[in-house]
Formats: structure tokens, C-alpha cells, sequence
């Protein structure tokens, strides 16, 4: 999401503000367009387990998801050969992720 589209993106804005105020990098959590879905991607920096952030990240993601009904999907990413998590992602369908951010717009999403 870039340009115009992406000053109406109030969900990838809040999840952003969201990090700072709980002080996580707003850069963590990656966004991207690839075809017709919206990825959520974040990187998970330790070599054994999962850091927090991570957790803290999705946290923040799914308390609005969860609010609003839309559907969405997690995948989580190993390295090759090994038990240990590279990253995290979630995904939308861009029409549902478009229906999220409509709602937050119109303010239909209880906190």
C-alpha cells in the first residue's frame, strides 16, 4: 500500500502507533500488498524461542481483528531443518482487509 492508499490504511497506522506507544520498533511489523492478499509480516529475532515483541505484536493485531469479525490467517515460518521460528505472518484477503479498515474508519470497531 502506497501513496494516497496508504494514508487510509488507519489499521497498519494503528497497529504502528500501537508498537510505539508500547515501545516496539514500529518498524517490526512489515505490511505488504502481494496480489490480492495483505501481509503482516514479523521477524522474530531470537535463536531460541520467540521474542516478545512478536507476541506482543500479534496481541495488538488480533484485539482489533477479533473485534471486528473479518477473517484473516496466521502462518508461522521455521528455518529449514530446525524448530526455530524465522517469523510470524498474518494475512487478509485485500477486500476483507479493506472491510477492516472501513470499519475503523466509520469507527464500528469497539476497543
Amino acid at each position: 500500500m502506497t501513496g494516497n492508499s496508504e494514508n487510509l490504511d488507519i489499521f497498519k497506522q494503528s497497529v504502528k502507533g500501537l508498537c510505539k506507544i508500547n515501545d516496539i520498533s514500529p518498524q517490526k511489523p512489515r505490511f505488504e500488498t502481494i496480489g490480492n492478499t495483505v501481509v503482516i509480516s514479523i521477524k522474530n529475532h531470537l535463536k531460541d524461542g520467540v521474542d516478545l515483541d512478536c507476541f506482543k505484536i500479534l496481541n495488538l493485531i488480533y484485539r482489533i481483528v477479533g473485534q471486528s469479525g473479518i477473517k484473516f490467517n496466521q502462518q508461522l515460518f521455521l528455518y529449514p531443518d530446525s524448530d526455530r521460528v524465522d517469523r510470524v505472518t498474518v494475512s487478509f484477503n485485500k477486500e476483507d482487509y479493506d472491510a477492516l479498515n472501513l470499519k475503523m474508519k466509520d469507527g464500528n470497531i469497539e476497543d
